[in-house]
């Protein structure tokens, strides 16, 4: 089984700062990491390899930074990684960015499956691999946990609104994978001999043969208008009274408030 994982470096949460003249987010390898929901993926692609044999492809988008998150997914059991890199992908929403990643799967070739994370801890807008997968003409299913390899088909499972679902689908397929189960989190050592055993191919947008006018800002249909930023206030207030009293004032302060008609 030959597997493509799509991950990305994102900006850790508590580091997140915004561009205030662009109003995209300012990127530091200093606080930079792989997106905790791909770590899910690459978990699922590792576990079906050893099942099943085959190979397993990372490939991301992003500035050459992002070359450490491919490093971790070759120590994760990647056997190739393709950075997708070039001034004129930055900006992109999730439109051009599929576009960008859909050019590069096409470049990498034949493939039976395709495995995201669920959504991004940056932006979570989980609009990607079904986007990719429109892109590539194939069919996909969101959440999953388990996949197996039947003669010609797919077989998926996944909870959806409490509900064990089972899918079948035919290969090739993408999966957004839902984080569930413990990974591992390879150490210093086990991405240096990653790096050692592997080198990481760069594409840029002439090795995709992208049209400027799909990728980047220039591709995006959706962008970010303005910035406002969210003032939370709070007070401690005691109410005096016996439980009955207390009672009422709570109930009349919702209702003022218009949380009870």
């Amino acid at each position: 089984m030959d597997i493509i994982v799509c991950i990305k470096q994102v900006v850790a949460g508590s580091q997140i700062r915004m561009d205030p003249r662009t109003h995209s987010l300012i990127r530091s390898a200093e606080f930079s990491r792989m997106n905790p929901f791909d770590l899910f993926a690459l978990e699922l692609a590792a576990h079906l390899k050893k099942e099943y044999s085959g190979s397993i492809t990372a490939v991301t988008m992003g500035p050459k930074m992002s070359e450490e998150v491919l490093a971790e997914a070759l120590a994760m059991g990647a056997d190739r990684a393709v950075l997708l890199s070039d001034s004129r992908f930055a900006a992109g929403d999730t439109l051009a960015t599929t576009h960008v990643l859909g050019m590069g799967i096409r470049k990498i070739g034949r493939f039976d499956l395709i495995l995201c994370g669920k959504g991004t801890a940056d932006s979570d807008t989980g609009q990607v691999g079904p986007q990719l997968a429109e892109e590539l003409g194939i069919p996909h299913v969101t959440a999953v946990d388990k996949v197996e390899k039947r003669k010609n088909h797919l077989r998926v499972e996944r909870t959806s609104d409490g509900f064990r679902e089972v899918l079948e689908t035919e290969a090739p397929s993408l999966f957004a994978v839902a984080p569930k189960g413990p990974v591992h989190v390879p150490s210093l050592v086990e991405i240096q001999d990653a790096l050692a055993k592997h080198a990481i191919e760069c594409w840029n947008l002439e090795d995709l043969g992208v049209d400027p006018a799909k990728a980047g800002s220039a591709g995006s249909r959706t962008w970010v208008e303005e910035l406002v930023p969210v003032v939370h206030r709070k007070a401690c207030v005691f109410i005096e009274g016996d439980p009955r009293q207390q009672a009422r004032s709570i109930l009349s302060t919702l209702t003022d408030k218009g949380f009870l008609s």
